[in-house]
């Protein structure tokens, strides 16, 4: 029972910290092409979160 309690909270923090350095890189790329960071979120973070569901279905 200890080891699946275990695994979720790595799991969740894994989740967490790689949704933030997703977002951080999505806004660094929008400062490094000088575009709005509305832009980079319409398109590129979009579609990063899209291509799991699609490559899946």
């Amino acid at each position: 029972m200890l080891v699946p309690i275990l695994l979720f909270i790595v799991g969740l923090v894994l989740l967490i910290k790689g949704g933030d350095w997703f977002v951080d890189g999505a806004t660094g790329l929008a400062h490094r092409f000088h575009v709005p960071e509305i832009l980079i979120g319409a398109t590129v973070v979009s579609i990063g979160t899209t291509l799991p569901e699609v490559m899946v279905s």
